[in-house]
């Protein structure tokens, strides 16, 4: 899943050159894709929540997604990974999944595979079971 989350942050950072077309993204990393266990309405909505993202023809099938060049580093130099980090700290308790993306701050959009490898490859968070647990 470590690769799975380079792969991601590689495809958003690919979005500050250019638009790129969903069917592209998708048919370019089928692999990838398995591996999270997305559909395509998943990957829509994961590129939607990218700060910065512009979207070009947002109605149709195949819209086009690129992104700001100063927006590939993320917000506030948190990503998804530490701030579930700064969460499940703050609680001092393993919390479920579920629970632990209403405590996430507002605005933050994940999906519960996104939150899965976001927790995977983060060096002091795991997973036991449904349970987030800190490792010391």
């Amino acid at each position: 899943m470590t690769d799975s989350l380079s792969e991601l942050k590689a495809l958003r950072n690919s979005l500050a050159d250019g638009p790129q077309r969903l069917d592209r993204l998708w048919q370019e990393r089928t692999m990838l894709w398995q591996t999270l266990g997305w559909t395509q309405a998943q990957l829509r909505l994961w590129l939607r929540s990218l700060p910065g993202m512009r979207v070009e023809q947002g109605d149709s099938d195949n819209p086009g997604y690129a992104l700001a060049a100063d927006e590939t580093a993320p917000a506030n130099g948190a990503d998804l990974g530490e701030l579930i980090a700064k969460v499940v700290d703050a609680i001092g308790r393993p919390l479920p999944l579920g629970q632990l993306r209403t405590r996430l701050p507002p605005g933050t959009v994940a999906t519960e595979a996104m939150m899965r490898v976001a927790i995977q490859s983060h060096p002091k968070l795991t997973m036991t079971g449904p349970l987030v647990r800190w490792v010391k």
